[in-house]
């Protein structure tokens, strides 16, 4: 991945001001997008994107409070706990979608087009992961069951389940080229 990928969208202007020093703005001269159903869908989606983060990162915590089994295994802690970082980057996608009526710039267009959907897709399969980990190995070793994995189970369960909602809204925020 290149790290200066959008270095073409911008152009630099030099200018001294009064006191002699040189200053220097950029200008955007790259492409404009727009969202292809509208920004009242794309409104929309943010506000319903929004919600879905904060019910994910609510059950995040949520699993994390009470003693359970789950945590104590590397096998489900490790997947359920690296959900973490998709999820603060899909949370990070959520709050840069533009809600007003002027043009994006690329480097917002590529983030809602091509980032938001797999930061979706890997908070529901790390944490998907975790869940039916969890399941199997309460089914299969027959452990002692604490009152914690009860909640563990649900909040896996409803990370899972916000993640894979917050994916199918991928169409909301598709946009094409002015």
């Amino acid at each position: 991945m290149s790290r200066n990928k959008y270095v073409k969208d911008y152009r630099l202007l030099e200018s001294v001001d009064e006191r002699g020093r040189i200053r220097v703005e950029y200008e955007y001269i790259g492409r404009y997008y727009e969202f292809t159903g509208g920004t009242d869908t794309a409104r929309a989606g943010k506000k319903r994107l929004l919600r879905l983060c904060a019910l994910c990162w609510a059950a995040f915590f949520a699993a994390l409070i009470p003693v359970s089994t789950a945590m104590h295994t590397a096998y489900v802690s490790l997947p359920f706990a690296f959900s973490a970082l998709p999820l603060g980057m899909l949370s990070a996608s959520a709050f840069s979608v533009p809600t007003g009526e002027e043009p994006m710039e690329h480097r917002t267009a590529d983030i809602l087009e091509n980032a938001l959907p797999p930061r979706a897709l890997f908070t529901a399969l790390l944490s998907g992961t975790a869940l039916a980990a969890q399941a199997v190995r309460l089914i299969a070793f027959r452990d002692p069951v604490w009152p914690g994995d009860a909640v563990f189970l649900a909040a896996a369960a409803a990370m899972t389940a916000g993640a894979a909602a917050a994916f199918s809204e991928r169409k909301k925020f598709s946009v094409r080229e002015i």
